[in-house]
């Protein structure tokens, strides 16, 4: 641990594991999510029915750390802003955020996480600078690319290809004033009367702009679901009706796999 930066590290709310002077130990073991099936079994039938609800559990990512304390820091004070690093934001309703966890051995992608259980510290009996942490990062059952999760421009040739197996659901950012149609694989996503600055969370399916107002009762999707990206070819265009001005149009694809 003479060089902090050449090992593996992890990077989560702005801040990386070796701020605080940790590094991952191996072994990397990854813990997979449990599919949302539904067995029945009845008597005199062989195999059981399955009701597969196409969703899947949480899993909890415990990595361990091995600490080398700065010497101008108590292990108090230490522990303090470990636990400041580590506690995750809440949105204007009080609601944990899931926050990106990048893990350095495997660069492609990131975790969706929090930490709601307490990590925990065992110090060396040898040293009163060195012990290991135990941190247990509560993460979504995907991890999604990294070259997915920041926004880019609409594509110019109106294609994007998928790679990941799993459908992707993207985040929408528009500049905009007037109504407009967002088109997505042939599908129809209509934007009446928007004014200025706004998002749509392809997760939850609200419109928003930077203050949290909502202006759901000013869209219109298929099947009230939002827009998705398969593997494969994946068309996107926008059609604006006249006097609509679109200043800026982007998307966030959020490319994913499951763990």
């Amino acid at each position: 641990m003479q060089d902090l930066d050449d090992n593996v590290k992890l990077i989560f709310q702005d801040h990386a594991s070796t701020d605080f002077g940790m590094v991952v130990q191996k072994p990397w073991d990854l813990i997979h999510p449990t599919a949302d099936i539904d067995p029945t079994h009845i008597k005199g039938k062989n195999g059981d029915f399955l009701q597969n609800n196409q969703s899947y559990q949480n899993v909890t990512e415990t990595f361990n750390l091995e600490i080398l304390r700065p010497p101008e820091r108590g292990w108090f004070d230490w522990e303090r802003s470990v636990t400041d690093w580590l506690s995750a934001p809440t949105d204007p309703d009080g609601r944990m955020k899931y926050q990106y966890l990048k893990f350095t051995a495997d660069p492609t992608y990131v975790f969706k996480a929090i930490v709601k259980d307490p990590f925990t510290v065992t110090k060396d009996v040898t040293s009163d600078f060195v012990g290991v942490c135990a941190i247990p990062f509560y993460c979504q059952p995907f991890q999604y690319r990294i070259d997915g999760i920041a926004y880019i421009p609409l594509p110019d040739s109106d294609v994007v290809v998928g790679e990941e197996k799993w459908s992707a659901i993207p985040d929408w950012h528009f500049i905009a004033n007037g109504s407009f149609t967002l088109y997505v694989n042939g599908l129809p996503y209509t934007f009446e009367n928007m004014e200025g600055e706004f998002w749509l969370n392809g997760a939850t399916g609200d419109t928003y702009d930077a203050d949290g107002n909502l202006y759901n009762t000013q869209t219109h999707f298929p099947n009230l679901d939002t827009p998705k990206l398969w593997k494969g070819q994946n068309t996107i265009t926008v059609t604006a009706e006249t006097g609509t001005t679109i200043t800026k149009a982007e998307y966030k694809p959020n490319w994913r796999r499951l763990i």
